[in-house]
């Protein structure tokens, strides 16, 4: 895996940071289309495919991320900027989503690996069909009687 590359410590130009913010709703939709299609990919647990998409996942973000930063350094927030902000915050939501279910889904890695070694599994959470989260409390029939 390479490392990502870092933005730039010095702004861009004027005309090039204009040219960023008009990009900025693209590269949100963008985004947005991305964590739906990393969602699909990790709960079909196509590992493959979740790595395809992280570059162009990354780039988007770095673009945006130079828009964010020119953004707050200035008096008056642009409108355009301003307006995208409960679109990013979807983003924000979608890619933590992403992220709880990778943890998950490696917890019932370690789950499966801890049973075959032998040694006590902990119960671990799923997601179901709907993507919502399953807890599985199946007493045993021992506790029961």
């Amino acid at each position: 895996m390479s490392p990502s590359p870092t933005l730039p410590e010095l702004s861009p130009p004027n005309g090039t940071m204009d040219a960023l913010l008009a990009h900025a709703p693209a590269d949100t939709a963008r985004l947005a289309e991305l964590l739906a299609l990393e969602f699909e990919v990790l709960k079909a647990r196509n590992m493959e495919g979740f790595e395809a998409l992280q570059e162009e996942r990354i780039q988007v973000l770095q673009r945006l991320s130079q828009v964010a930063q020119w953004a707050a350094g200035l008096e008056s927030v642009p409108v355009l900027w301003q307006n995208l902000q409960a679109e990013l915050l979807q983003c924000k939501q979608d890619h933590l989503r992403n992220i709880q279910l990778l943890q998950r889904q490696l917890q019932a890695v370690k789950g499966a690996l801890q049973a075959l070694q032998g040694e006590s599994a902990a119960t671990v959470d799923l997601y179901d069909r709907l993507g919502q989260v399953s807890r599985r409390h199946k007493s045993s029939p021992f506790l029961d009687a």
